[in-house]
């Protein structure tokens, strides 16, 4: 009876889980791990800025958290890109220095 939907949290027939469901056991495996006050929304955040500290241009991370628009990513962590501004910055100064 399994109906394969490529989802992330499926329930035992391949069905998207109750979302209260996912909730309580990031939760509960959270609390097992000793991370308090965490919610599973916060990994997505946390995935975003672990991309843009890596040099990820805006437009791919927007495609993976699956925004709609770039704007979208721009208005959520804009204050993420000072820091990959400051690197471009430096790479293009570098890249000019030795032509």
């Amino acid at each position: 009876a399994w109906e394969d939907k490529n989802l992330v949290f499926p329930d035992l027939l391949g069905r998207p889980m109750n979302p209260m469901a996912v909730t309580r056991a990031f939760q509960s495996l959270a609390r097992k791990e000793g991370i308090q006050e965490s919610k599973l929304h916060s990994l997505r955040h946390f995935h975003a800025s672990l991309l843009f500290a890596q040099g990820e241009s805006p437009l791919l991370v927007s495609r993976r958290l699956g925004h709609s628009t770039i704007r979208t990513t721009s208005d959520i962590y804009g204050h993420l890109f000072d820091g990959a501004q400051k690197q471009a910055a430096e790479r293009f100064a570098k890249a000019m220095r030795n032509g």
